[in-house]
C-alpha cells in the first residue's frame, strides 16, 4: 500500500522558513514508512532563491520534480507556490534516477542509462514509472515516451513536461534532489503490488469537427500535409485559414486517432513555419486520422468536472496525482484558478491530491483490445489514483 503526504510553502525568499514549513506539514518522523519518495512542482523562482536545493538536502529520501505555471494541494492553490507529494510505503519500493542532458542524437541512450541505473537498485521489475521531462521543441514528447517504452518494455508511465510562467519558457527546469536542470529527465521506478487507475480528458466531443482527414506527410512533431494538401490549404478548405494564416492558432487543437481502438490524443499547435508547416506539441504520424477541435473556459471546467466525478472516490484512496496542460489554463482567460478550484471542490477530503500544470502530459490509455499503452498528450488533464 502507498500512503501519500502533501505539503506546500508560499515562502520564496526565506529558505529556512520555507523548508521548516514543508517539514512541519510532512511531520516525517511520525508519518514516514519504510520506503519513501517525493515529487515537487514549483514556481521557477524557488530554484533561483535556493529553496529547492535546501529542501532536497533536508529530506531523507529522493525527490524528482519540475517547474510549473501553477498548482494545488489540499486546501491551497497558487502560482507562487512550491508543493510536494510524498509517497511512502512498507511494502512498495521506489528507485530514482536522473538522465544525462537530452540531445536529439543521444536522448535514447541517456534515457536508457537513467532507467537502468534506477532499475539496478530494485529487486523486481517496476510496476509503474513517474517521469518529469524537460520541455523541448527539438525532441517531441512522444520520442521520450517511446525511449522509456523501449527500455522498460512498456511499463505504465505517468508524468509531465516542465513548464513555467514565462512567454518563451526560458526558466523551465526539472528537479532531482537538490539540483535543477533545463535538459535532464528525472524518473521514479515503483516496484510492488500497486493498482493505479488512470484517466484522460481533453476536449468536449461535440467540439471536434467530424470531417476527419488523414495525415499524408509529417516529420516527428511537424505536420506538413493533410489529405495530400499543405496544412494551410487543408485548413483553408474547412474555413479555418485565410491570407495564409490559421485563425485562432492557439485555440485550435488537433486530435490524432491511431486507429487502434484507443481514445484519440490531442495535439496543440505551437507555431507555423515559413514553409507553412504546423509545429505541434507531439508527434503527427503519417496515416493517422486527424480531427480538429476547440477549447474554451467552459470546456476546461466541464471536462475537469467529468474527469474528477468519474474517479472511484467512494473507496479508500491513498493518493491522487493530476497534471493539466498549460494550454487549458490559458483557455481560462483571467479566471486562472477556476480549474484548480473545481478539483478542490470535488475532491475535498476524499483523497490527498497533488495537481500541477504541464507542458505536455504522459498517461496510459486502453486500446480497443484492452491493452494499456503509454501515450503523450496535449491540452489534456490526466490523473493517477492509488
Amino acid at each position: 500500500m502507498i500512503k501519500t503526504l502533501t505539503a506546500y510553502t508560499l515562502e520564496i525568499d526565506d529558505t529556512k522558513k520555507a523548508v521548516a514549513e514543508i517539514l512541519s506539514q510532512l511531520d516525517i518522523d511520525k508519518n514516514l514508512l519504510k520506503n519513501s519518495v517525493g515529487i515537487i512542482s514549483c514556481y521557477s523562482e524557488f530554484i533561483d532563491t535556493g529553496v529547492v536545493k535546501a529542501l532536497g538536502e533536508s529530506l531523507p529520501f529522493d525527490v524528482i520534480g519540475c517547474t510549473t505555471l501553477s498548482g494545488c494541494v489540499r486546501g491551497v492553490s497558487s502560482r507562487l507556490m512550491l508543493a510536494i507529494a510524498v509517497m511512502t510505503s512498507d511494502d512498495i519500493s521506489f528507485s530514482c534516477a536522473v538522465s544525462e542532458p537530452l540531445f536529439p542524437d543521444t536522448y535514447k541512450k541517456s534515457v536508457a542509462d537513467a532507467y537502468n541505473e534506477a532499475l539496478s537498485r530494485l529487486a523486481k521489475k517496476p510496476s509503474m514509472i513517474f517521469s518529469c521531462s524537460p520541455l523541448f521543441f527539438n525532441i517531441a514528447g512522444d520520442n521520450v515516451v517511446q525511449a522509456i517504452d523501449e527500455v522498460s518494455g512498456g511499463v505504465p508511465l505517468f508524468g509531465t513536461l516542465a513548464v513555467d510562467h514565462t512567454q518563451d519558457y526560458h526558466t523551465v527546469q526539472t528537479i532531482f534532489n537538490n539540483s535543477a536542470s533545463s535538459n535532464k529527465l528525472s524518473m521514479i521506478l515503483i516496484s510492488g503490488d500497486i493498482n493505479p487507475s488512470f484517466s484522460v480528458a481533453s476536449m468536449v466531443e461535440t467540439k471536434v469537427i467530424r470531417q476527419k482527414a488523414i495525415i499524408t506527410k509529417s516529420r516527428d512533431n511537424i505536420l506538413m500535409e493533410v489529405n495530400n494538401m499543405s496544412v494551410i490549404d487543408y485548413m483553408r478548405s474547412i474555413g479555418l485559414a485565410s491570407g495564409g494564416k490559421i485563425e485562432g492558432l492557439n485555440t485550435i487543437p488537433f486530435t490524432i486517432d491511431f486507429n487502434d481502438g484507443g481514445k484519440p490524443v490531442v495535439r496543440a499547435i505551437f507555431s507555423m513555419t515559413p514553409e507553412g508547416h504546423a509545429v505541434c506539441g507531439g508527434s503527427m504520424p503519417v496515416n493517422t486520422t486527424l480531427g480538429i477541435g476547440s477549447i474554451d473556459h467552459d470546456d476546461v471546467i466541464s471536462t475537469t468536472k467529468e474527469s474528477m466525478k468519474k474517479l472511484p472516490l467512494e473507496t479508500k484512496n491513498n493518493g491522487l496525482f493530476i497534471f493539466s496542460c498549460v494550454s487549458r489554463n490559458m483557455a481560462l482567460g483571467f479566471d486562472i484558478s477556476a480549474e484548480m478550484n473545481t478539483v478542490q471542490n470535488i475532491i475535498g477530503d476524499k483523497a490527498p491530491y497533488f495537481m500541477s500544470y504541464s507542458g505536455g502530459e504522459i498517461c496510459p490509455i486502453y486500446t480497443g483490445d484492452g491493452k494499456l499503452v503509454n501515450r503523450f498528450h496535449n491540452d489534456t488533464i490526466i490523473t493517477c489514483l492509488f
